[in-house]
């Protein structure tokens, strides 16, 4: 049985990342990757408090946590490792629209490739000077809000060619704990130089995220309905989700008997593996006093499900599941789309008294 994963809260997120930051003490961190590092624990506590409902059920006799899961790309292993963009800031990027969603299939593959290989995304041949970093850090800033790009691309060496001084360069590194090594030359770098590394850096970072993506739901039969969804339904259904204001979504106003929590368990599977799914929707309430007793309901001003006392039919169980699966689902393709320009920000909820 699969089993589904609650997502990391906002404290035990910056527990992980100031752990990883004391055992890099001795080394010299970026200072964007810092700022990253604070940007992502920004981005963690807006969800947290706007959203409210990035989680899914972890257990139908508990409660679903609400909560951000973001990943930060900032573990530093020596002080010439080197990492793409901090995964996970929700907003638009520029670089995203008009520099990664053009990659082909075949690039994007070789990229997934390299950068799975190790624990960081890439290592210089050399440590870089004060100025370098600076400059580098400078660039990368540029090359994200202001759309500074390179004219040509880094130079990929062959297995068996060997890095002749010249120029940058760059190798992938099966084995290593790096994913790939870049070759710096002794000499200045110039700026097309720096910027050839940067956005093969970030072509790094934007393939992990499209694996990700594919690999979440590759072995799922509800992506292509879902992908089918129109925007209007998306904007819908995330201010249906989205406007209680609660840290929590998706409590229960009874716990599951025994039977039910078995034939959840079963259902899901099913509407995961088999596409089993009811066309009927679930009932909606704006708020708690609407309640009858009847049915299975959803709440929208305490992002609450209240249940009859008798037990859920078979129906009701795939309502109450289909919502947990798409709540899930439509933040994070909003999260993308805005990321692409495809959105110019989040959708507008329902304004409760």
């Amino acid at each position: 049985m699969r089993q589904k994963q609650a997502k990391q809260d906002l404290w035990i997120e910056k527990q992980l990342v100031t752990e990883m930051l004391r055992q890099a003490k001795e080394i010299e961190i970026p200072q964007i990757v810092l700022e990253r590092a604070d940007a992502s624990y920004a981005q963690i506590r807006h969800q947290a408090a706007q959203e409210k409902c990035m989680a899914v059920a972890a257990n139908r006799n508990g409660c679903r946590q609400g909560a951000a899961g973001i990943l930060l790309a900032v573990v530093i292993l020596s002080a010439t490792a080197v990492s793409a963009t901090a995964v996970g800031i929700v907003g638009y990027r520029r670089y995203m629209a008009e520099r990664m969603t053009d990659i082909g299939t075949e690039e994007l593959g070789h990229l997934e490739m390299v950068a799975e290989q190790g624990n960081v995304t890439a290592e210089f041949s050399r440590e870089l000077t004060a100025r370098e970093r600076s400059i580098y850090e400078q660039l990368t800033r540029e090359y994200e809000a202001d759309g500074k790009y390179p004219v040509g691309q880094i130079r990929e060496l062959a297995e068996d060619e060997n890095y002749s001084g010249t120029g940058v360069a760059v190798r992938s590194t099966p084995g290593e704990e790096y994913g790939c090594l870049i070759y710096l030359p002794d000499t200045v770098l110039t700026e097309e130089e720096w910027l050839e590394i940067i956005e093969y850096l970030h072509k790094l970072d934007y393939s992990l995220r499209e694996k990700l993506w594919q690999q979440k739901y590759s072995e799922v039969s509800y992506f292509d309905r879902y992908e089918q969804m129109t925007d209007a339904e998306i904007d819908e259904l995330y201010a249906l989700l989205a406007s209680a204001p609660v840290d929590v979504w998706g409590t229960d106003s009874r716990n599951l008997t025994a039977e039910e929590q078995s034939r959840y368990e079963q259902w899901t599977e099913k509407y995961e593996v088999e596409n089993a799914y009811t066309e009927s929707p679930i009932k909606v309430i704006t708020d708690p006093e609407e309640y009858d007793g009847q049915e299975l309901a959803y709440c929208i001003s305490d992002a609450r499900f209240y249940e009859p006392e008798r037990e859920l039919t078979d129906e009701e169980m795939l309502q109450l599941i289909d919502l947990e699966h798409k709540n899930q689902y439509i933040f994070e393709r909003i999260g993308r789309e805005i990321e692409c320009g495809k959105r110019a920000g989040w959708p507008q909820t329902y304004h409760l008294q």
